[in-house]
């Protein structure tokens, strides 16, 4: 794991999907609230801008699905996905303006604002394992369950990160990059009741970071047998650190291994169900997160290493609230990053 020169000292950043659809207020919310970090927002439900380059899909518009076609009449979009992955041909994996303009002006708004203080710009994707489990094979099971579109799953996804960096490092090339692959499902197969291996699912992690020359990130909002990610070669595991604090504590050996050779952690610390949020206020919020922060330490993680390797974000993405609820969520992040940075030290 690479040794980065910025530490995060509970910087503030969040996920990417909102629920606004104007892209000049998701733009000033996010650099008011995330100088430091902004995140590209994914202003949409669509999930088409992650799919441009991935073969054998069928767009079915009047069932409103999407699933995979490997019948033989569909090879050659196969073939044609290998050639472009063995030439290393990023632009193939591009997302383009057409399902994706929020990414295109955000980019724009980042290098035209320069927000003081600006040392990370973040994206999300999705990680294979949850994009697997999402979508379907032509019987309706899910697509990670088929080794060949497990593998084109974990190459599209790498690619398009990767295509998503140089493009990002080619407008900021003195800003730190931050890739979030996104497991969210992972709980699915890390139950008693789950399926599929701890070989397959770190391999399938692992591997969909390839390549890559930036802070390699995955969030998941459920509680599961973290040592998975802690075993993996991501840098920050983040974490719904409103809801499962205590539980991820369990692992505290792991994770002070895990700080110790440059891993960080991202503290999801804002709720974002609406009446969870309604009920909490700054002060709550701050009370509960030196909470978490405490069961870390009693089970013995080392409380400095663990400050300085910190980021707080909201618990997940927004998209669910309305957009008054998301600026109150956005804000409170930032409002609480501010008071652990003075109570730590780290100055604004």
């Amino acid at each position: 794991m690479p040794q980065l020169d910025e530490k995060p000292y509970f910087t503030a950043t969040m996920m990417a999907s909102v629920p606004y659809r104007d892209m000049e207020r998701a733009a000033d919310i996010i650099l008011t609230c995330f100088p430091e970090a902004p995140c590209l927002p994914v202003l949409t439900r669509s999930v088409r801008w992650l799919l441009e380059g991935i073969p054998c899909l069928v767009m079915d518009r009047e069932k409103r699905s999407i699933y995979f076609d490997l019948s033989t009449k569909r090879e050659n979009e196969l073939l044609e996905f290998y050639d472009r992955y063995e030439a290393q041909d990023l632009d193939y994996f591009a997302t383009t303006p057409d399902t994706a303009p929020f990414f295109y002006y955000m980019i724009k708004q980042i290098v035209q604002r320069r927000p003081e203080g600006l040392k990370w710009v973040a994206f999300h994707t999705a990680g294979p394992v949850l994009l697997g489990d999402t979508l379907r094979q032509a019987d309706g099971t899910p697509a990670i369950y088929n080794e060949t579109l497990r593998d084109v799953l974990i190459k599209g996804m790498n690619m398009k990160a990767r295509w998503l960096e140089a493009w990002i490092r080619s407008d900021l090339p003195d800003i730190q990059i931050i890739a979030d692959l996104p497991e969210t499902t992972l709980v699915t197969f890390t139950s008693s009741g789950g399926s599929g291996s701890r070989e397959n699912i770190v391999d399938a992690v692992n591997l969909s970071f390839a390549g890559l020359n930036c802070i390699t990130w995955v969030h998941c909002c459920a509680n599961i047998d973290w040592s998975l990610l802690l075993e993996s070669n991501v840098q920050v595991i983040n974490f719904d650190a409103y809801q499962h604090a205590e539980n991820v504590a369990l692992y505290a050996k792991d994770i002070q291994t895990f700080l110790e050779r440059g891993g960080m952690l991202g503290w999801g610390i804002v709720p974002v169900v609406k009446e969870d949020l309604e009920r909490e206020s700054l002060d709550s919020l701050i009370r509960r997160l030196e909470h978490g922060i405490v069961h870390f330490v009693n089970q013995g993680v080392d409380e400095g290493l663990l400050a300085r390797n910190s980021w707080l974000l909201p618990s997940c993405e927004t998209v669910l609230l309305t957009p008054e609820a998301s600026d109150r969520a956005l804000r409170m992040t930032r409002q609480i990053s501010a008071a652990m940075k003075e109570k730590y030290g780290f100055g604004s």
